[in-house]
């Protein structure tokens, strides 16, 4: 509840006389009012398990079929029982997936299906090596609760590299017609012309914003 308490209590100004007696009554008025506020608002604060009682986050888990994995952080444990039933329902496709690492904080993540190097039931999860050695239990705790049972999975670590030049579009078109001799008129003449064409564009860098 966001509540403007100074605004709510804006005496006159001839009576808002800074720590006068009636200044102390308001801010007591302000404070009382507040602790009854924000007893009014727990209950519903305890049906978001982000901003629940770590005890009632523990019996959301059960509901939902979550477990706390070992060195987990409290933050990353109550977003997984937060987005529990988005996670189950997005489980078997490949966007339900890559969803759920980009709510868990890994938004780096490719997934392959069917590759024709391996067997047709293993999907390879490529992330970050960074992820991958910080996060591995939760990774495989993800696997094995929204994996599906028909699948194997295996983890190929990618790498993110800042480059020092970005890269850039070279394009360059080049033209020529080589000169022949026109030898349509009489030979009496004795005049001939020659036709020559010739056209080029010089190389140019194109720079998207």
């Amino acid at each position: 509840m966001n509540i403007n308490w100074q605004a709510l209590t804006k005496m006159p100004y001839w009576l808002a006389r800074p720590k006068s007696e009636l200044d102390k009554l308001r801010q007591g008025a302000i404070c009382y009012w507040q602790r009854v506020a924000d007893i009014l608002a727990w209950p519903a604060k305890q049906l978001d398990p982000m901003t629940a009682e770590l005890e009632l986050v523990h019996l959301l888990a059960w509901e939902r079929d979550i477990t706390q994995i070992p060195n987990e952080t409290e933050l990353m444990y109550r977003t997984r029982i937060k987005y529990a039933l988005p996670f189950a329902k997005g489980a078997g496709s490949k966007n339900g997936w890559l969803d759920m690492f980009e709510k868990l904080g890994m938004p780096w993540v490719t997934i392959d299906e069917r590759m024709s190097t391996t067997d047709w039931d293993v999907v390879s999860i490529q992330l970050l090596d960074a992820d991958l050695g910080e996060r591995q239990n939760l990774i495989s705790a993800l696997c094995r609760q929204y994996g599906r049972t028909t699948r194997r999975y295996e983890y190929v670590t990618i790498a993110k590299q800042t480059l020092a030049a970005p890269p850039k579009n070279f394009d360059g078109d080049s033209d020529y017609t080589v000169a022949k001799i026109n030898t349509n008129l009489l030979p009496a003449t004795r005049f001939m012309t020659m036709d020559s064409h010739a056209e080029f564009t010089v190389a140019n860098v194109k720079q998207e914003y």
